[in-house]
């Protein structure tokens, strides 16, 4: 079949990506739904409007009372297709920031689904198996439903190209180019910003890359390649030294240090009765009609490849895995299967906590259902090879066939009748298992009759049936996908829509807090639920100051939505919810809480704010207590007789545990300036105290006055003090992170590296 401008079968793993995110990009829409709205723009957002001030985005001093922006590793600042988002914002702003989201995430699904078909290529097979296999992944449920996490968007399209990487080093260990395409392909996703994904995806590159290099040479073979595959993550992690160091620290200083309670790391297992789900997407609903009732939440379990892909990979496994060819890669692929399950189970079964407490690196993710990936890429790369053996069925095979076409049409049939009588209103209940028998019964009967009229060879019409082939593939990854990424009108993410200028002159200088209990109701049970996505208009957004939406009206919140936090932080924030109302009035005084957030009973997404008194951001206390940890200073914040005004917690381990105090006369603080790396102060000191700043305290932050350094001090557990005696200062705080100068020192050097051997392959070649 011949089309315009040589419009080739491989090609649909461009075009259909685009066609699916078409209702959102090409509307003039922006993604919403979960993390786009209430993580990813808000970050990007805040690290453009530092850039344009002339800063580095390392401070994000509008969230939590202050945390790191780009050592936060979704973040991915550093990411160069996040670039785009920077240069859309230069060219439009906001809305056009966000309109970026759902072209970019289109983007990767191409990159992806082109990635796996040049790595089908590269295994010998044909243009069809390429298209079918890329389909089958680049559009798979684990992909689609997953695509508004960005992160995991972005670093699940660079596994493909990992794994072509690893197999060319496996064959050819002394190939300098695999060497270095493998740790570009590396970099890049470990500077895409998720580190589980990057991690299964390394899990399974070693394993392919072994298996290979044992086949072409046994135990020499597998040595070298280690070694150059060593050299490759080596190289890699240089690449992306200026995201990874100063997340290292970060992770070091965040809860997360060792690793993630047993419950949590266990949330969102997959639901074993979801394997229904490789045959009928829907099954147990759709939040994109509003109708899902399944365990958990729709896109974690998410595993639709395609049922003609499905069906190809079972064909696999059965008709090669004893062939002395292509038999130990269906073997592989099938352990590759077994494991995936067993993993993503979870709690489901008894492996996944013995794995929790004895293997490293499973206690420090949640979500096991994520293992998926592994079961989505083989059973995607199993339908390349099932597709090239296909031939039209004779004698017994061509009885089954036709068996299996009646089949199809019966379920066709049976399920356009109950639709029927669902639409007239004969029967209730049951309408999903309806509609997903529907889709069910059309796709495995068109499936069936293409089977029937599978040509022998690759001659005459051979073409024509690989397009009509690929189409209803495409067509029914496309139906299955359709509406999983809901995109709402750019006036959500205009200037100053819905925004609450009220609530600004209540904050004036301080902070807006909103207790845990009504964030989750606000954000799981009324505008982010998990059977629908048509809970709440999305225009309702901005207006809630819901974490971190509040970034995109510059109002500072002493919540925060990152996946990292600062650990001090996290203890303050747990010691405030807990503790009696006297306590946390005088806690979120010392917070410089000056409006309270409440969800309204009854309402949908509707809250109440309350202006209350508090402390300023900068305060002066004339008598300081030493202490030896965060622990003892929180245990006597949460006292009864603590006041912020009258004492300050300074851990200084080793000291006598007597006051120290300056002459009684207090002190006043002014903030002069504020940047996202920057606080200005001044003060004057009639005799020495405490100048304590109600930000968190974190390493890499410096204090000056006078042209000398001060040493900083946590303060109460969780902020910032240093001693000042008698006089006037104009004292600066200055966030100077030596992590991020190493990371970006070692990052470029890297990278210069990796283009000057690059291009002396290029010239050797």
């Amino acid at each position: 079949m011949k089309l315009p401008f040589q419009f080739q079968l491989r090609h649909l793993l461009l075009l259909c990506p685009f066609i699916l995110l078409a209702p959102v990009w090409l509307a003039g829409k922006a993604l919403y739904w979960g993390t786009p709205s209430s993580q990813f723009i808000p970050w990007w957002w805040q690290a453009w409007q530092t850039i344009s001030s002339g800063e580095w985005p390392l401070w994000n001093p509008l969230l939590g009372m202050g945390a790191p922006l780009l050592a936060n590793y979704q973040s991915a600042l550093f990411y160069p297709l996040h670039w785009i988002y920077f240069g859309l914002a230069a060219l439009g702003g906001l809305p056009l920031m966000a309109w970026g989201m759902a072209f970019i995430v289109s983007l990767h699904l191409a990159w992806a689904g082109w990635g796996m078909g040049l790595l089908v290529k590269r295994l010998g097979k044909s243009e069809l198996a390429q298209t079918v296999a890329g389909l089958a992944f680049a559009l798979s449920g684990y992909l689609v439903a997953r695509a508004h996490f960005l992160s995991i968007n972005a670093a699940v399209a660079w596994l493909p190209w990992i794994l072509l990487a690893a197999y060319d080093l496996a064959k050819e260990p002394k190939r300098k180019r695999s060497l270095l395409m493998l740790a570009f392909f590396l970099g890049m996703q470990w500077l895409a910003g998720h580190a589980q994904i990057a991690w299964y995806s390394l899990l399974l590159a070693i394993a392919w890359a072994a298996f290979w290099a044992w086949r072409a040479g046994g135990w020499p073979q597998l040595a070298r390649v280690a070694v150059n595959f060593a050299t490759a993550g080596f190289g890699a992690l240089a690449l992306a030294a200026v995201q990874l160091i100063p997340t290292a620290e970060y992770l070091l200083n965040s809860p997360r240090a060792t690793q993630v309670d047993f419950a949590a790391a266990t949330t969102y297992s997959f639901w074993p009765w979801h394997l229904l789900t490789l045959l009928a997407p829907n099954i147990f609903g759709n939040p994109a009609y509003g109708t899902y009732q399944g365990y958990g939440n729709y896109w974690e379990d998410a595993i639709y490849i395609g049922l003609v892909p499905l069906f190809l990979a079972v064909f696999a496994l059965m008709k090669m895995r004893r062939s002395k060819k292509e038999g130990p890669l269906v073997i592989f692929l099938a352990a590759l299967i077994g494991v995936s399950l067993l993993l993503a189970l979870g709690d489901n079964t008894p492996l996944f906590g013995w794995l929790y407490h004895h293997v490293p690196s499973f206690a420090l993710f949640q979500a096991p259902a994520r293992f998926s990936l592994w079961l989505v890429f083989a059973l995607s790369l199993l339908a390349a090879f099932g597709v090239d053996a296909w031939r039209r069925p004779t004698g017994r095979a061509l009885y089954w066939s036709r068996l299996a076409f009646a089949a199809a049409a019966a379920v066709l049939l049976q399920s356009l009748l109950a639709v029927a009588l669902l639409l007239i209103g004969s029967i209730q209940g049951l309408g999903m298992l309806a509609w997903a028998a529907l889709s069910l019964g059309v796709v495995a009967t068109l499936a069936a009759w293409l089977n029937l009229r599978a040509p022998q060879t690759k001659g005459k019409g051979f073409q024509r049936w690989a397009w009509w082939l690929c189409l209803l593939l495409a067509a029914d990854l496309l139906f299955a996908g359709w509406g999983l990424n809901p995109g709402a009108d750019l006036n959500l993410y205009a200037p100053n829509l819905n925004a609450p200028t009220v609530i600004s002159q209540q904050l004036g200088e301080g902070r807006l807090y909103l207790p845990e209990e009504d964030e989750r109701q606000l954000k799981y049970e009324r505008l982010f639920r998990f059977d629908t996505f048509f809970s709440k208009d999305p225009n309702l957004l901005r207006s809630t100051l819901l974490p971190n939406i509040n970034l995109l009206d510059g109002i500072a919140s002493a919540n925060n939505y990152d996946p990292l936090v600062p650990a001090r932080y996290r203890a303050w924030i747990t010691a405030l919810e807990t503790a009696p109302e006297g306590v946390q009035a005088e806690m979120l005084a010392a917070m410089s809480v000056t409006v309270v957030e409440r969800v309204l009973p009854g309402r949908v997404a509707e809250a109440s704010f309350t202006q209350r008194s508090a402390l300023l951001r900068a305060r002066w206390v004339n008598c300081a207590k030493p202490i030896s940890n965060a622990g003892e200073a929180l245990e006597a914040v949460t006292s009864p007789a603590w006041s912020a005004t009258d004492l300050v917690m300074v851990e200084l381990p080793g000291a006598p545990g007597e006051r120290i105090c300056g002459s009684g006369v207090a002190g006043t603080v002014e903030v002069t300036s504020s940047t996202a790396n920057r606080v200005l102060l001044q003060v004057v000191a009639p005799g020495g105290g405490w100048l304590v700043l109600a930000d968190t305290w974190y390493p890499g932050w410096r204090a000056y006055a006078g042209g000398r350094e001060l040493p900083i001090y946590p303060a109460d557990g969780a902020f910032r003090t240093v001693p000042l005696d008698a006089g006037e200062y104009e004292v600066e705080f200055r966030y100077q992170p030596l992590s991020f100068s190493l990371g970006l020192a070692l990052s470029a050097f890297a990278w210069v590296g990796w283009g000057y051997l690059t291009w002396s392959q290029g010239k050797l070649r």
